[in-house]
């Protein structure tokens, strides 16, 4: 027998004091109580003989009982144990792999990793109280390689959730994990992603095959030497062992939409170009759907289609010939004329250009301000002007800036503004002559008007303005996988698509979060604001039946027969005899059978 709880020399000496202490408060029985009665010389030979002796055994008997159900009560404390009763002392490892193909469904309805973490459970119920166990995964989320109780391997394997990284792998830990004869290490995976274990590992199959169809890459691109239109690439992989007939929908904002339907044999590659003519910059998902499709994270890929075909600029300006001149020469620029106070009711443009006027309100697209006026959302003007000022050397890294030479720019006069938070990208802190900002809303501003300088007769000018239109009418995207993301964005602020805040960090100048799934997400910062498309386009993960465990039983775990599972708590039973002496000893109290 041992001790889960105590050492052996502790619960000696527990049970000695439990046992002490018990006949010691028998012994100090009250004193009987005294009665006066006429007289007891006739009773006085009976009660010697016979009511003294009764006492005495009734007194035993008590004192027994006593005895049991004290000793019952320290030993529980120290939880004993039998091998035959309790099970063996064993150290279990537990290892689930929690790789993207472990949410395939089963027909059973569960998927495999639901599957995964009844098996686990199971395996952490053998053994006796005192077995020691780890539970541990193949995504690394469980750090640590450390043994504890029964109690705290459940509480991780509570904690554990499917991963979307496609990185998984048997996790390395210490080695003597898996030299160690005495200690047994289990790992339940479906044996597609994580494909390799060491030998003594007993690998437990969840694999069972499952139809499946999923996009496997999903890009959009201009079309060569037409770079105003674009395209989206498309391959959707058919891991079924049955043809399928797929339904494909792409759609995109405005509720523009295409949809088809797409015969697939098994094992079948299909890639294709699809035009998007009609569809306006903004988020692009492909969705697909297939009867009898059993993993569902693949079915969805989303991109983001930053430039559009053509950018739709407004021009508010009393008339200037050379900014309606340059913009109608650029292919990519679909240009509207617009006085200074005209109201619009139509859809937002994709950039604004405002000539010496300002709006009161920040607009509803990037906008390009020219020597604007005084508004609440700009930078607020000091009521100085500068005069006779050169912009040599003055220009800072920034994508409007990019080829722009200003070595022979001159400004006869610009207004003095209040740099704020804003980005200056020409000029210098305490003078900013052309500023650049992100919040409320991207814009470039120019503090001085064109016709008081001579930018506009510079070979620069034209790239600037090109420049303009592709960095505010555009938005920078980011393709990635569903593992942990960064991009060179400062104090970041990440949003899902649907405008929920996502958990990020900052660190070094960049902004890095992961995705809670295929979506796409913005991230809003000090360097800028770009658009992160995420989605889970692998080969690797859409053939889900390709497993190595594949004809091995599901569920069967190598050796069950010689395990020993454990058969209960011993402490259990004793407190539960400890209760039933209580019970018997009230009864043959009232009973007067003990005292």
């Amino acid at each position: 027998m041992s001790f889960g709880a105590l050492a052996g020399p502790i619960v000696a000496l527990l049970l000695g004091l439990t046992a002490c202490v018990i006949v010691f408060l028998y012994w100090l029985r009250p004193p009987p109580q005294r009665i006066v009665v006429p007289s007891t010389f006739l009773w006085h030979r009976v009660l010697k003989e016979r009511k003294r002796r009764s006492d005495f055994w009734r007194w035993l008997v008590s004192l027994l009982v006593a005895l049991a159900v004290g000793l019952a009560l320290a030993a529980a404390l120290a939880k004993p144990e039998i091998e035959a009763l309790s099970g063996k002392a064993r150290r279990i490892v537990v290892v689930v792999d929690d790789s993207p193909t472990m949410g395939a469904s089963t027909p059973s309805g569960e998927t495999r990793f639901e599957r995964a973490i009844g098996i686990a459970r199971d395996l952490l119920m053998e053994g006796s109280a005192s077995s020691e166990f780890l539970v541990t995964d193949t995504a690394g989320r469980l750090a640590g390689t450390e043994f504890g109780s029964r109690r705290t391997a459940l509480e991780r394997l509570d904690g554990l959730r499917l991963s979307l990284h496609e990185a998984a792998a048997f996790p390395a830990g210490d080695p003597s994990l898996y030299s160690d004869p005495e200690t047994e290490v289990f790992f339940i995976t479906d044996g597609v992603v994580v494909r390799e274990a060491p030998s003594r590992v007993r690998v437990i199959s969840v694999f069972e095959p499952v139809d499946n169809v999923g996009v496997t890459a999903f890009d959009l691109r201009p079309v060569p030497a037409e770079p105003n239109r674009f395209e989206a690439f498309l391959e959707i992989s058919n891991q079924s062992s049955e043809p399928k007939r797929v339904a494909l929908r792409i759609d995109g904002v405005g509720g523009e939409a295409m949809e088809r339907a797409v015969p697939l044999s098994p094992r079948q590659v299909l890639g294709e170009s699809v035009e998007l003519d009609r569809f306006s910059a903004g988020p692009v998902r492909v969705l697909i759907d297939a009867p009898g499709d059993g993993f569902e994270l693949d079915n969805v890929a989303y991109a983001y289609l930053g430039s559009p075909k053509l950018a739709r600029v407004v021009l508010v300006s009393a008339g200037s010939d050379t900014l309606e001149t340059l913009l109608r020469l650029d292919p990519r620029v679909s240009l509207e004329l617009r006085a200074p106070g005209d109201s619009a009711t139509e859809l937002p443009p994709d950039l604004y250009i405002f000539d010496r006027v300002a709006p009161e309100k920040p607009p509803a697209a990037p906008a390009l301000l020219i020597r604007p006026g005084a508004a609440a959302w700009l930078p607020a003007p000091t009521g100085q002007e500068l005069t006779k000022l050169s912009l040599a050397g003055t220009a800072r890294e920034h994508p409007l800036m990019e080829h722009v030479a200003l070595d022979d720019v001159a400004v006869e006069t610009a207004a003095l503004v209040s740099r704020g938070t804003n980005r200056v990208v020409a000029g210098s802190d305490e003078e900013p002559l052309i500023l650049v900002s992100e919040t409320p809303l991207r814009f470039a501003m120019l503090t001085f008007a064109l016709e008081d300088s001579n930018f506009p007769f510079q070979s620069s000018f034209p790239v600037f303005l090109a420049n303009a239109v592709s960095w505010l009418a555009s938005t920078e995207v980011v393709a990635s996988s569903l593992s942990t993301v960064a991009v060179p964005v400062a104090s970041g602020v990440v949003r899902s698509i649907e405008g929920e805040d996502v958990p990020s960090r900052t660190s070094g100048g960049r902004t890095s979060f992961s995705p809670e799934g295929p979506g796409l997400y913005s991230v809003r910062g000090e360097g800028g604001t770009l658009m992160v498309s995420a989605n889970l386009l692998s080969p690797r993960i859409t053939a889900v039946n390709a497993s190595v465990l594949e004809g091995a039983e599901p569920g069967r775990i190598p050796g069950e027969s010689a395990r020993t599972a454990g058969k209960g708590e011993l402490w259990v039973g004793l407190v539960l005899f400890a209760l039933a002496l209580l019970l018997l000893e009230w009864w043959t109290y009232h009973r007067r059978l003990t005292v």
